[in-house]
């Protein structure tokens, strides 16, 4: 070999290992040096994570009913990489999600699923499962949200976002506690990009939500809805707050708020029990009363002469609902509700006295009940009350409170001299139904003695016996109130004409109360007493409810209900559809209808007109 052709031959041998050099450079940068970017990048490609929503847990009442549960929708989606005849796929959209689910699919079209309905109708799912659906099209079940009281119970029991998030009532305050935790599954994408799940490896369960025991009496809160109700209609108010508890636990029964014709501004699902504050009026006697036993500066015999219903107070005249003159005792005084001679009374009790019950009282504090947007009321410090303010408190003016913080302060009443914090939820169960969390009764510290509060309680039961309560009264049980007709205040004006407040907070049964109830109507039209308008409306809750039989207050054996049967012409069928088998049955009940279930879904398909006595 000529040393020509050995040089060339050396120069292709050097060439050929820094060609197979720079390969293998290559290589180990790409297997050793990229190597967990590259599968990173590979795994990012052919795999994708999807989180796997957990169950929502449940909300019962205290009889575990439920307040809130979990049903199965249908909700129809698409892939497009899977569709293989648009025009077909398009059409069937159109007939079963309408225009709105075109939209979708339209703007959707580049992602890899589209979800063209979230929940459709029980016609809707009966049509789905006769259809044969086009390649691509897929029709599953999802997780919906359902309250079987509906609108009766939202303001309480709350509402769920789209995304799951509890938004107002139970559903946010313990919304952590019910929403779970979130698991997720790999999903393999091959060429196509078709997907495909992974071995069981692959997957992380969610872990479902911790279930809700509340305190809510789902008889009691339909019961109260639908009498509130009535009492709107029937006074033309604007609207009427009532709330039941027991005043042994502090455990509340029911609490609902229902609109009239014209009703106070703010959010409908606004709970206004909690969240509004007003003039009590009279019913804040009840605080005058019992500082005034108390403190041993008023016995109940002791008198006070009104003359004419008027009394001069030095730069005002307190008035009288009813201009008579006599000699009042205190504890008559309570049982016909007499401004004169509260005033008089608050008067021996001295500021500095009234504003310390007041605060023993919880007034001018929350409750801090386990809902969202409690307020605290407005009691002034006595550092900034005028003249004339020791006696306008004195029946219930210049002091704003809410209607549960009034129900409390009867509730200590009733119990014997112990302020409660009201209690919304009892405990947090497990699938199993057994308890993770309990939520005590909670004592929040005693304001008056056993000795007070029995005296007082008498005094209230005077007032339906033989005062201005007398519409409350049961002939089978007896009850103690006080009524309450405050006017509004006009914004900074004084108060206005034909403006009224109209309440009545009652217990039963009176000796041993098992049961306070505070009623409110907001400017009620014509009458407007709380002892016309609102003390009938806790009388017909407490005896509806005791009719059912599975209240605090049950009627004796022997006595004897007898009612005329109902005549009933052209009576209108509510349209059930779509409700909540549950919800169904409470509406047509609530329209005095009878009610049977066929078949076993958890939702109505038929319409109530079509097949009247059915609801499933």
């Amino acid at each position: 070999m000529s040393p020509l052709h050995l040089r060339r031959l050396k120069l292709l041998m050097v060439l050929g290992i820094l060609f197979y050099g720079i390969i293998l450079a290559r290589l180990v940068s790409i297997q050793v040096f990229g190597h967990a970017k590259l599968d990173r990048e590979a795994r990012s490609q052919q795999t994708s994570r999807v989180i796997l929503e957990p169950e929502r847990g449940r909300i019962f009442d205290r009889h575990l009913m439920p307040l809130a549960d979990n049903v199965d929708v249908s909700q129809i989606s698409v892939r497009p990489a899977e569709v293989r005849n648009a025009s077909a796929a398009r059409r069937f959209i159109r007939e079963a999600a309408g225009s709105r689910g075109l939209d979708r699919l339209r703007r959707g079209r580049r992602n890899a699923y589209i979800r063209i309905s979230s929940q459709t109708s029980p016609e809707q799912e009966v049509a789905l499962r006769k259809s044969v659906l086009p390649a691509g099209v897929q029709v599953e079940e999802v997780p919906a949200r359902v309250y079987p009281l509906d609108e009766l119970a939202r303001p309480v029991v709350g509402v769920v976002g789209v995304d799951g998030t509890g938004l107002e009532g139970i559903e946010q305050v313990f919304d952590r506690e019910l929403r779970g935790v979130s698991g997720w599954a790999t999903l393999f994408r091959d060429g196509r990009g078709l997907e495909h799940q992974l071995p069981q490896s692959m997957v992380k369960l969610p872990e479902p939500g911790l279930s809700l025991v509340t305190t809510i009496d789902r008889d009691a809160q339909s019961v109260l809805v639908m009498e509130l109700r009535r009492a709107v209609d029937r006074t033309g108010a604007r609207s009427g707050m009532a709330i039941f508890a027991d005043p042994h636990t502090g455990d509340i029964f029911a609490m609902a708020t229902v609109d009239g014709q014209n009703p106070p501004v703010g959010s409908p699902g606004r709970n206004r029990v909690i969240a509004d504050q007003y003039e009590p009026g009279s019913t804040f006697k009840l605080l005058v009363g019992c500082a005034a036993l108390e403190e041993h500066i008023v016995t109940p015999e002791d008198s006070f002469y009104v003359n004419h219903g008027e009394l001069n107070m030095g730069g005002f005249t307190m008035h009288d609902a009813h201009p008579e003159t006599r000699w009042y005792s205190v504890r008559a005084a309570t049982a016909l509700s007499s401004n004169v001679c509260y005033a008089q009374i608050g008067t021996k009790v001295g500021a500095s006295t009234l504003y310390r019950y007041s605060r023993l009282f919880g007034f001018g504090q929350p409750t801090r009940i386990q809902l969202p947007g409690e307020t605290s009321g407005q009691i002034r410090n006595p550092s900034r009350w005028s003249a004339r303010s020791l006696a306008t408190i004195s029946i219930g003016q210049e002091v704003t409170a809410t209607p549960l913080q009034i129900l409390m302060a009867y509730c200590a009443v009733a119990n014997g001299g112990i302020l409660l914090r009201p209690r919304i939820a009892s405990a947090l169960v497990n699938d199993a139904g057994e308890p993770v969390r309990l939520f005590p009764v909670e004592r929040v510290r005693r304001v008056i003695s056993p000795e007070t509060a029995e005296t007082y309680r008498s005094f209230l039961r005077d007032a339906v016996t033989m005062g201005t309560a007398k519409d409350a009264a049961l002939p089978w049980c007896d009850v103690a109130g006080k009524t309450g007709t405050a006017q509004k205040s006009d914004e900074g004006r004084g108060y206005g004409q034909g403006r009224y407040i109209s309440s009545f907070v009652g217990m039963a049964p009176a000796q041993n109360p098992q049961i306070v109830g505070l009623i409110v109507l907001d400017e009620p039209r014509g009458a407007y007493y709380g002892g016309t308008v609102a003390a009938p409306v806790f009388r017909d809750i407490v005896a509806t409810w005791a009719t059912l039989g599975r209240g605090p207050v049950r009627i004796p054996a022997q006595t004897l209900l007898t009612a005329a049967p109902r005549r009933v012409s052209g009576v209108r069928v509510p349209d059930v559809r779509m409700m909540a088998a549950e919800q169904a049955r409470v509406v047509l009940r609530s329209a005095g209808m009878s009610c049977a279930t066929e078949g076993n879904g958890a939702r109505v398909a038929i319409r109530a007109r079509d097949r009247e006595r059915s609801c499933g």
